[in-house]
């Protein structure tokens, strides 16, 4: 199967050509192609697809798409394209894709123009030219691709003047000044083909017309883009203005552009180039990095130079492990090791390409008076010397792919290492180079860095100081080497010391520096990273700084920089690619502590007081609003919210139950971290909003995690003066106290309901004394269980969606079954059933079946139990949580009735189910009865399942 991307996107096979319908997987095909035998992150995938804002299923469409791309390609078994993290890989040979064919084309002239063969030369670039159909992917036109294709086209241009030149050099000056005047038409600024036109109208004895295409190029440059030509282009110019272009027969100069053999006169004695650094001693881990370069290392039969771009934080460790896997690998190039610092962050200005061509044409013998002016010159005698060697080049600290494109050799043989602090898509994209991203050392390879530094004695000798050394370094390699050199260095100073001067959050950053040293400072290494950000970029990133959570997503990162998500998902990616912040999950980012610190330093040096708590109360105000928008979708036929927050500026749609529970999932920490940061700083409004939208923690099992936010809340409600706040937080903590059984329980429900009482709040009473009604009847203490669902019971009918009423029914229903009133457990309970089901309360139908079940097991109707039960774990079955009332329950019920007739087999397994569940939601005892009855169940059944946990809990929200 052959691809042809030099043109209109095309595939072929031997039966003719293969359509690809729809133009998503056209976009997706040619992004795949554009990387060949590389992986293309879903995130690029994204990008090249869709043109404007993608969906937020994206990501699913794009895995659909791969797969009808996979059926229309007869990929079946997924041996072309491939699914590797994090995206997909197209394996195309050589041979079967028209770039790679023109590269290598390309790549076979300038090694015979090396040579001096300038015919066999300009046959190969003349072969590879007429792979072109049109522009690169013409036609398919997101702006990601269009980039991409210019690059190819830029390419082709350059292919087009070599070819030029070397005619022109042959002779063939006459055949190729039409085809240059309808390029120089077609780019009226590009200097290279006036030069190339100039010179051949020249040799055709056309002087004045020579001189004609260099005021024409003048007039455009001026007029277009306010220049004048360039130096190269004046010099030539003034060349024939001089009658010194033409050459004699034995004129052995260069035309303009041509790439300059190294003459013996002008060589210099050289041994074989190697110039590593030197690596250090006690370098760690890596070996997951070190195999995957070991992968890359090119071989005999190469098509093509071998580039791998090693990217990651600043401080992550990316040249102590280039130059550590460089020295374990230079024997395999016999012909030199090339090695400079590109400068790209750091104190001074960066490296050119022209200073480091310099120095590399030096050390492979060029005179330096020999070295030619100019990057295009230097950069070709360089790909001239390359070729036919096998030469390890390492690039260190690159800032962009433009500042190495210069700096790569042409002909297969050479490998090519590049590390940098950005991602440099540019070289993944259009030199198929392999991205390797390097995070911070795990916690095995942190612990053997520090021990290696401070010795197995200290080590062992203060093990929690170590732990908590590395944990305050974020694993950071620069930040260990610093924290733990400083502890070695010297013999009064104990880890313990270190470790309590970077516990002080405000001093951190200076304890992490050593001497006068700019590149052993952590803030100078972060620093350089952060002044190449834009102004937007370097806003964000402190405003990120403030975020109280984990991680963030891209709609609260847009509340928190006032800014519209499209535009703030951008400036995340820019962000990101500068690895100052990391993808944690599909357009979700996260940062390690230290840089943290530096954003949250940064905001508070050059942000007011006001920008930052403005800045908090948006990103506070977004998820309140959207917390209480999921909490309404989670529970549509619940209206306990008593807060109702604002709305911010971009709303977050949320459109249903899965995408709330989604959402929540996803927000969890953040939204618990968020209550406890606007309590710490007395945002009392936020908080009381944070705990009313909490309860999907209940439905998770985070019975701890609401205790505690509502005891963080408790503060923040008293703070107000509000008692029906107080209230709804007292109660908020005594459901999850009374759910694990905790003493405290009780005093917090009789306070809320005392509270509410005294404010009038129906629906807090209402809650409070159901729980109350439920923990009484748990402790057996049935008759003032029952006094409380029966005032439920008067105050709930008519309130609100009728859910109340058939709340207080089921438990009703319960507490019958347990007293042996079976009839009327079954009376409560199918009214509880009805309601339920009238207003779509699926949760609270199931816990009325089972408890309708329980009434037809007293009675002794098995039979009845066992559809009710199974009724009840469909429900469950479907339900996106509180699987302890809506499956486990029900589950143990029909064991029950199941072991009475004498179905031992499916009893147990149904008691298995239920104690999975009950163990994974954190209910110990009720576990433990389940195994009890498993133990015991070639016993007949005493009596029915304990009250412990029978109670309808589908009332919490």
């Amino acid at each position: 199967m052959d691809f042809r991307v030099l043109g209109a996107l095309e595939v072929w096979t031997g039966c003719g050509r293969v359509l690809l319908p729809g133009a998503r997987r056209q976009r997706l095909l040619a992004a795949l192609l554009l990387a060949p035998n590389s992986v293309v992150p879903l995130s690029r995938l994204v990008e090249t697809t869709w043109d404007d804002e993608p969906p937020a299923t994206a990501v699913k469409q794009l895995r659909n798409s791969v797969s009808a791309l996979r059926d229309c390609l007869g990929d079946t078994g997924q041996g072309l394209i491939r699914t590797e993290e994090p995206g997909y890989r197209i394996c195309v040979g050589a041979e079967r894709l028209d770039s790679l064919r023109f590269a290598a084309g390309v790549a076979d002239s300038r090694r015979h123009a090396a040579e001096g063969r300038l015919d066999r030369a300009t046959q190969a670039i003349r072969s590879a030219l007429g792979l072109w159909r049109g522009p690169a992917l013409d036609g398919l036109g997101t702006a990601a691709l269009t980039r991409s294709a210019a690059r190819w086209d830029e390419q082709r241009l350059g292919a087009l003047e070599l070819c030029a030149r070397w005619r022109t050099e042959l002779g063939e000056h006459h055949e190729v000044v039409d085809e240059l005047a309808a390029l120089v038409h077609d780019h009226p600024l590009r200097e290279g083909l006036h030069a190339q036109l100039m010179t051949a109208l020249d040799h055709c004895g056309r002087r004045a017309d020579a001189l004609q295409v260099f005021h024409r190029l003048r007039t455009s440059l001026a007029e277009e883009l306010g220049v004048g030509p360039g130096a190269d282009v004046r010099r030539l110019h003034e060349q024939i203005l001089r009658g010194e272009s033409r050459p004699r027969r034995d004129d052995s100069a260069r035309p303009f552009g041509a790439v300059p053999a190294p003459r013996k006169p002008f060589a210099v004695a050289s041994s074989v180039p190697r110039q590593l650094p030197q690596t250090i001693r006690d370098f760690t881990g890596r070996t997951d990095h070190l195999d995957a370069l070991d992968a890359l290392l090119p071989t005999a039969g190469g098509q093509a130079v071998v580039i791998s771009a090693l990217d990651g934080s600043g401080g992550v460790g990316k040249t102590t492990l280039a130059v550590h896997w460089a020295h374990r690998v230079q024997d395999r190039f016999p012909d030199g090791t090339l090695h400079t610092n590109l400068r790209g962050y750091g104190p001074g200005r960066p490296a050119s390409p022209d200073e480091v061509l310099d120095d590399f044409l030096v050390a492979l013998g060029v005179h330096p008076a020999a070295v030619p002016a100019g990057t295009g010159a230097r950069s070709g005698l360089f790909r001239t010397l390359a070729a036919g060697r096998r030469m390890l080049i390492v690039l260190d600290n690159a800032n962009s792919a433009e500042q190495v494109r210069p700096l790569l050799p042409g002909a297969p043989g050479c490998m090519v290492l590049v590390t940098s602090r950005d991602s440099l898509t540019g070289l993944v994209v259009t030199e198929a180079a392999h991205r390797l991203t390097l995070d911070v050392l795990s916690p095995a390879e942190a612990l053997s860095l520090v021990v290696g530094i401070i010795g197995p004695t200290r080590a062992q000798a203060e093990p929690a100081a170590v732990e908590d050394l590395i944990r305050l370094c974020a694993r950071l390699p620069l930040a260990l080497r610093i924290a733990a050199g400083r502890a070695a260095a010297y013999e009064h100073v104990s880890v313990a010391d270190i470790v309590t001067e970077l516990a002080e959050e405000d001093s951190r950053l200076d304890a992490l520096s050593w001497g006068q040293d700019p590149y052993a400072a952590v803030r100078n290494v972060l620093q350089w990273s952060y002044e190449q950000l834009t102004a937007s970029q370097a806003q964000l990133f402190r405003r990120l700084g403030l975020h109280p959570g984990p991680d963030i997503s891209t709609p609260a990162a847009a509340a928190l920089a006032h800014r519209p998500p499209r535009e703030t998902r951008q400036l995340l990616k820019s962000l990101a690619d500068a690895h100052l912040i990391e993808p944690s999950a599909h357009d979700r980012y996260r940062f390690h502590d230290l840089l943290r610190a530096y954003a949250d330093e940064l905001a508070g040096a050059q942000d007011t007081e006001d920008e930052r708590r403005h800045a908090l109360d948006a990103v506070l105000t977004w998820y309140t609003h959207t917390a209480h928008t999921a909490d309404r979708r989670l529970y549509p036929t619940c209206t306990r919210l008593v807060t109702h927050p604002a709305e911010p500026a971009h709303p977050h749609p949320v459109a249903d139950r899965d995408h709330a529970w989604a959402w929540f999932t996803a927000e969890r920490a953040n939204l618990v971290a968020a209550l406890h940061h606007a309590v710490d700083r007395a945002m009392d409004r936020y908080a009381l909003h944070l705990v009313d939208a909490l309860g999907f923690l209940v439905l998770m099992g985070g019975w701890e995690e609401r205790i505690d936010t509502a005891t963080a809340g408790l503060r923040a409600a008293r703070r107000s003066g509000r008692t029906e706040h107080e209230a709804n937080v007292l109660l908020a903590r005594g459901e999850a106290l009374a759910h694990l059984r905790h003493a405290d329980a009780e005093p917090d429900l009789a306070r809320a309901c005392a509270l509410a009482q005294d404010v009038g709040n129906i629906h807090i009473q209402i809650a409070a004394r159901t729980e109350l009604g439920q923990l009484l009847r748990r402790q057996t203490r049935f008759t003032e269980a029952l006094h409380h669902f029966g005032e439920v019971r008067v105050l709930s009918p008519g309130f609100d969606t009728g859910r109340w009423e058939a709340v207080a029914e089921g438990n009703i229903a319960q507490l019958h079954a347990d007293l042996g009133n079976h009839r009327q457990a079954v009376d409560h309970g199918t009214r509880s059933a009805l309601l339920r089901h009238r207003i779509g309360d699926a949760d609270g139908e199931a816990c009325a079946l089972s408890a309708i079940a329980r009434g037809w097991q007293g009675i002794g109707d098995h039979d009845t139990a066992i559809i009710h039960c199974r009724r009840a774990i469909a429900l469950g079955r479907a339900s996106l949580g509180s699987h302890d009332e809506t499956l486990a329950w029900p589950l143990a019920v029909l064991a029950t009735s199941l072991h009475h007739l004498g179905r031992r087999s499916e009893a147990i397994a149904c008691w298995q189910e239920a104690a999975a569940i009950y163990t994974d939601r954190g209910l110990d005892a009720d576990a433990a009865a389940m195994h009890h009855h498993i133990r015991t169940a070639d016993h007949p059944l005493t009596g029915q399942y304990p009250a412990d946990g029978t109670a309808d809990r589908s009332l919490i929200r």
